[in-house]
């Protein structure tokens, strides 16, 4: 294949002389650096690796306190439903608002973000989300049930940008040979967000009433603003008109292909993140386990474990495995679909075995631990997939990062988004195991289906393919302004 005619071809073996900046590890990579630095100083390519790493890590502590801040209220919900007189499925609906809110917010700030910047942006979206959560402690009154939901909508409107304008920075700021390991950095740092929210909220207000729940986020919001001020540079402005690209990226086939996979992939992880608190509390008479807040707490270690077992995972292979394959069968070419072989183990095999243990566990009343080993295994095939499937959709689409990261990551959450109003009826019909089979059934099969599929896709084709649906959605809105 001509490398010349594909422009997101990489030879993954080659005797190019490396940019100074990082010979060292184009050297033991022997790759060809792409995109190729400049010799400009302010080239964000140029920048030393601790500059570039001290930004990467203040985009993970924001993404990090802006998924903890909208989720911090997830566990307590005995003190909400004795101060609103609502049921506890009821209470769950400030969390499908906080979610509601983290697939909007990107969808407004990323065009705002191209005018103003990237880390301009994040810094005002950190400093709103800490309003919001000020807002939701104060809402202490009985009739205050419907600004509490909506603090929790803006919380999660504004919270979520950080993760979804990160991408463009990274690939600012790091080669593609990197930008496996920066990807799976920053999503873990807002996935370990969303689980750690709710496990130092409960352990907070255990004994507490639950506004505390929100005030100990504020503290790390304020830290995490100073950050951002002092330590976020921008790494590059692009002014085009870019409002419509995210939806005609969302219309492309390999966006829907991929976003259909991690809608069912990380979906269902994300309904059982935010309805176990529901279940793990409700009275053993009722079918639950009896759980205290402290014990419900105590039981979001099990995806701790597994976001520690993800990052790990992540770290060694999302890269090196996908860059082997490439030297190993094509002689060293470079097509983005080799990324997807990571999602074999963690799609296939280990997400359908955990939803299967959980359904179980619930149906037929298992011991807790059960339960916990279900969640564990569930957390480790969801959360596998995510940096993965951003990374792929981000290299077919070179140009639109953070529009890629709105458009996955609307399909990350929509299924959690929704589920809160329908679990209930589903579970009252069915049974408490069959959720989670139908939706095993799912992954398994359309899993199976993804993965020889999306490699019969040559990389370099597929990327024009999306570059030229890009240019015709462009004319049709140019026709459509006229």
């Amino acid at each position: 294949m001509d490398t010349k005619a594909a422009p997101d071809v990489e030879k993954s073996i080659s005797s190019a002389r490396p940019s100074p900046v990082d010979s060292h590890d184009a050297a033991l990579a022997h790759v060809v650096l792409i995109p190729q630095p400049s010799t400009h100083p302010r080239d964000p390519l140029n920048w030393s690796q601790h500059r570039k790493h001290i930004i990467l890590a203040v985009l993970c502590l924001a993404s990090f306190a802006g998924a903890i801040a909208p989720l911090s209220g997830q566990l307590n919900l005995a003190d909400q439903e004795k101060l609103y007189s609502k049921t506890k499925i009821e209470e769950s609906y400030a969390n499908s608002a906080a979610l509601a809110g983290m697939a909007a917010g990107p969808f407004f700030f990323a065009p705002i973000a191209h005018r103003l910047g990237r880390s301009s942006v994040i810094f005002w979206c950190v400093l709103c989300t800490t309003v919001c959560q000020i807002w939701g402690a104060v809402m202490t009154h009985p009739e205050d049930y419907i600004p509490y939901v909506m603090s929790r909508l803006f919380a999660g409107f504004f919270g979520a940008v950080p993760t979804v304008l990160g991408p463009r920075i990274v690939t600012d700021l790091f080669f593609l040979h990197q930008r496996g390991r920066a990807f799976t950095a920053l999503h873990m740092a807002f996935l370990f967000g969303t689980i750690a929210g709710p496990t130092f909220s409960g352990f907070v207000s255990a004994h507490s009433f639950f506004p505390v729940e929100f005030w100990w986020t504020v503290g790390m919001l304020g830290f995490t603003l100073l950050c951002c001020f002092f330590f976020l540079e921008e790494t590059g402005f692009d002014r085009a008109k870019i409002g419509i690209t995210p939806i005609l990226i969302g219309l492309c086939p390999a966006t829907i292909i991929m976003g259909i996979f991690t809608l069912i992939s990380f979906g269902f992880y994300v309904g059982v993140n935010a309805l176990t608190p529901v279940w793990l509390q409700k009275p053993v008479s009722a079918g639950g386990y009896g759980f205290t807040l402290e014990q419900n707490a105590a039981f979001t270690f099990s995806h701790w474990l597994g976001i520690l077992f993800v990052q790990f995972y992540g770290h060694y292979l999302n890269d090196r495995l996908p860059l082997y394959l490439a030297r190993r069968f094509d002689k060293g070419v470079w097509k983005p679909e080799y990324r997807l072989h990571v999602l074999w183990i963690p799609s296939l095999v280990l997400n359908p075995i955990g939803l299967g243990i959980f359904g179980a566990a619930l149906q037929y009343g298992l011991h807790y631990m059960v339960l916990a080993l279900g969640v564990f295994v569930v957390t480790v095939g969801s959360l596998g997939s995510v940096p993965v499937t951003v990374n792929y959709v981000v290299e077919c689409f070179k140009g639109f990062p953070a529009e890629v990261g709105i458009v996955v990551g609307a399909y990350r959450i929509v299924y959690g988004l929704t589920i809160g109003f329908y679990i209930d009826g589903w579970v009252e019909a069915v049974g408490l195991r069959s959720p989670p089979r139908s939706t095993e059934y799912s992954c398994f099969g359309y899993n199976a289906g993804l993965e020889p599929e999306g490699n019969r896709y040559d990389g370099p084709t597929n990327s024009r393919h999306t570059e030229l649906d890009l240019q015709l959605g462009a004319v049709f809105a140019d026709v459509g302004n006229i």
